[in-house]
């Protein structure tokens, strides 16, 4: 597993960004808590805010 310390650039930053907001809703579903489960609402409206940026979505396309 490759370890970033510093991200090369902006683009890294946003990936590795989404992919901790991803690890983190899938915890919180996981578990059978209302809490966790509201907290997995506020994560997934994070995804849709980083998602929703023009230039990461012409990144993934």
């Amino acid at each position: 597993m490759i370890s970033y310390e510093f991200p090369l650039n902006e683009r890294v930053r946003t990936m590795l960004r989404l992919e901790d907001l991803f690890t983190r809703v899938e915890r919180f579903i996981a578990r059978a808590d209302r809490t966790d489960h509201h907290a997995a609402l506020g994560v997934l409206f994070e995804i849709l805010e980083v998602a929703s940026r023009a230039d990461l979505k012409s990144d993934l396309l």
